[in-house]
């Protein structure tokens, strides 16, 4: 966070097919996490206590929007609209109604917000990873909703982790579900030359019969 403070940030394009785009930065471990963002004011730290981030607006219109949905809980409802009303719950899940479901960078910021701290894990990798796939699983963008233009979409490419101390780093892919993993710490990361593992992208399925 110190040395963020001297971080300058410059609107140099890293190549005629890749504008500068005002990117968000989450920056994370085993302890906390925090957001750094460059706007007209200079470089902002945040405290990221809710351990997601998206994009616009800034990260701290996007915390403040969670004031507006403290009463969504896992728990059922209890009816406070009227006492002289017998409203009656009907349906497991209710206590998440309001909870936004459309592909805005806010109301994405919301349900992973609400899904990353309500989520249970078990206590094994494999167990943290499915869930964590799970989570980011609540926010994605599939193919064909979100138009930009000159029948293009936005749509999540792909969805990744990496366990910090074992290096490892898994993946999935918008057209293959399966979980991908690459051991960091196999590779000479002393060496000169990049390691380069190509995507895989087509769907993996394990036949029973």
């Amino acid at each position: 966070k110190e040395l963020v403070k001297n971080l300058n940030v410059t609107n140099l394009a890293f190549s005629e097919q890749l504008p500068p785009s005002p990117l968000h930065w989450m920056i994370s471990d085993a302890i906390t996490s925090i957001v750094i963002e460059s706007t007209k004011d200079g470089v902002k730290v945040y405290d990221n206590p809710v351990g997601v981030m998206t994009n616009n607006p800034t990260f701290d219109i996007q915390l403040f929007n969670l004031n507006y949905y403290m009463k969504v809980s896992t728990k059922d409802p209890v009816n406070t609209f009227s006492e002289n009303l017998g409203l009656k719950v009907f349906s497991r899940g209710m206590g998440g109604m309001g909870l936004p479901g459309d592909l805005s960078s806010p109301s994405r910021f919301v349900k992973a917000a609400f899904t990353r701290l309500n989520s249970i894990s078990g206590p094994s990798e494999s167990q943290g990873i499915s869930q964590f796939f799970h989570i980011l699983a609540s926010a994605e963008q599939q193919k064909g909703l979100c138009d930009v233009g000159d029948n293009k979409f936005e749509f999540t490419i792909y969805s990744s982790c990496c366990n910090l101390d074992k290096g490892y780093y898994y993946y999935t892919t918008y057209e293959n579900s399966q979980i991908t993993k690459v051991d960091m710490f196999k590779e000479d990361l002393d060496g000169n030359d990049t390691s380069v593992f190509s995507l895989i992208e087509g769907q993996q399925i394990k036949e029973m019969n």
